[in-house]
């Protein structure tokens, strides 16, 4: 100590050789941190498909007897194949279900044939009303007025679309019951013909 007080040059000296080596030490152990940073991405597929229940229908057979007379319509309604639904259709007068089994909201297109087979198969008028051959067809829903139903075209017809409430929303399902006008011309023949109702969900 006595060393020290002596020469204070030296003091100096050594104070600044500490100073030197504490930021030496700063610099050599800086703080650690990441060199890397990671992201987890995720996607969904834009997967659709739709399913209705049932597959198979006879006109006039809820309460009929399954036979469809001329120049009348029938509904797809369990509470009565000649009743039409109420101002705003039931999901009890609805006999099939639509879900969409899809992994994202979708529209749906649907198309009517014309009729194959039988002693009379009817043409689609595609205007909903029957002529004397053809037949016309409308699909309604539950939940929404009965005249709002959708004309039921040979193609190009849009079943429905759900844009006011953002498509069909997925893994939800929807009520669906159909009308059909026979023909107003006579039966020619008792053997009946088939018609195919293709429903199409494309995405929303």
């Amino acid at each position: 100590m006595k060393l020290l007080s002596r020469h204070p040059k030296l003091i100096v000296a050594l104070a600044s050789i500490v100073t030197v080596l504490g930021l030496a030490g700063l610099i050599a152990s800086p703080a650690m941190a990441a060199t890397t940073a990671v992201v987890t991405v995720s996607g969904v597929p834009a997967y659709i498909a739709i399913t209705i229940s049932p597959t198979t229908y006879t006109m006039n057979s809820d309460t009929g007897n399954s036979a469809m007379a001329i120049s009348t319509t029938y509904y797809t309604n369990p509470t009565g194949d000649t009743t039409p639904p109420s101002a705003t259709v039931t999901t009890g007068q609805c006999s099939f279900t639509i879900t969409n089994t899809s992994s994202i909201a979708t529209d749906l297109t649907g198309n009517m044939s014309d009729g194959s087979g039988g002693s009379n198969p009817m043409t689609n008028s595609n205007s909903g009303t029957a002529g004397a051959s053809s037949y016309g067809a409308y699909a309604y829903y539950s939940g929404e007025t009965f005249s709002g139903a959708v004309v039921l075209k040979s193609s190009g017809s849009t079943l429905k679309n759900f844009s006011p409430t953002g498509g069909l929303a997925a893994t939800t399902n929807e009520s669906v019951g159909f009308e059909l006008a026979t023909q107003t011309g006579a039966w020619t023949g008792g053997t009946g013909s088939t018609y195919t109702l293709t429903i199409t969900a494309t995405a929303h």
